[in-house]
């Protein structure tokens, strides 16, 4: 069971102990790895089922895709988050397409068959 390193009682071995408890909510790269994975977007993306758990953090004002309802599956939820300074398009199915001001942050969900974007401003408090 990966733990924090014990002052005084990990001689030798203190660097290993702590990598390996890091490893449990990071990945290699130091982005998160638990439940919501983090990732910049820099260029525009088209959403695919395998993103699911992931928050998307837009450094540049570009569009992300949302593909045809039950491409994505019951269930499917990501976060997009605005931190490009510009606007973000949501660009879903048809006609539908959502502006995301800088700073607002979107869920996007499908639900029986049905997606729905939840979205509004977030309040930076660090």
């Amino acid at each position: 069971m990966p733990q924090l390193p014990t002052p005084g009682g990990d001689s030798g071995t203190w660097g290993n102990v702590l990598n390996e408890f890091l490893e449990v909510g990071h990945a290699a790269d130091g982005l998160n790895a638990g439940l919501m994975v983090e990732i910049e977007k820099s260029t525009g993306y088209t959403l695919a089922a395998s993103d699911a758990g992931k928050r998307h953090v837009c450094t540049v004002a570009l569009t992300i895709t949302v593909p045809a309802v039950g491409t994505l599956g019951d269930g499917f939820e990501v976060e997009i988050v605005n931190d490009s300074g510009g606007t973000v398009t949501i660009n879903g199915p048809g006609a539908t397409n959502i502006s995301l001001a800088d700073g607002h942050v979107a869920s996007i969900l499908e639900v029986n068959s049905k997606q729905r974007v939840v979205k509004g401003s977030s309040t930076v408090i660090s």
